[in-house]
């Protein structure tokens, strides 16, 4: 059976995954940091956490975390996922959408305080891999 932090974690990215981004803010504190190294942004509390998501669903409006593994360490779970989507919509400095499909593997970090609420999140993915697919980035020659 999953802890109680498991099950939180995991509903995160199934709330993500239906669109309902205030179900998948509503566990995290007001003041959640939440560092994406993959963008190199640091989101500052939950509103700002929201934000981001959203920005994803703009560049990938199908975007799925899918293949989702939850590793329980206690008050700490590990998520290991598979981003998909096609880019039809403005991603970060690259307005115009490529229409190129994405799948990129993501392992995020979530840390929890004692009433199960999210208290701070690390996510990391290869952004290289990620340009490489959009066609913004050349795969390196041997």
């Amino acid at each position: 059976m999953a802890s109680k932090n498991v099950t939180t974690a995991l509903a995160v990215y199934e709330a993500f995954n239906k669109r309902d981004l205030d179900a998948a803010v509503s566990t995290a504190i007001e003041d959640l940091t939440y560092v994406d190294n993959g963008l190199g942004q640091t989101h500052k509390s939950r509103a700002e956490y929201r934000a981001s998501l959203q920005d994803w669903i703009t560049g990938f409006s199908d975007g799925k975390a899918t293949d989702l593994k939850a590793i329980d360490a206690g008050d700490t779970v590990i998520v290991q996922y598979v981003g998909r989507g096609t880019n039809d919509g403005p991603m970060g400095p690259f307005q115009k959408p490529t229409g190129k499909a994405v799948s990129v593997p993501f392992c995020d970090i979530l840390h929890f305080d004692a009433q199960g609420r999210i208290v701070r999140g690390e996510s990391y993915f290869d952004m290289f891999s990620m340009l490489v697919q959009l066609g913004h980035a050349q795969p390196p020659t041997k």
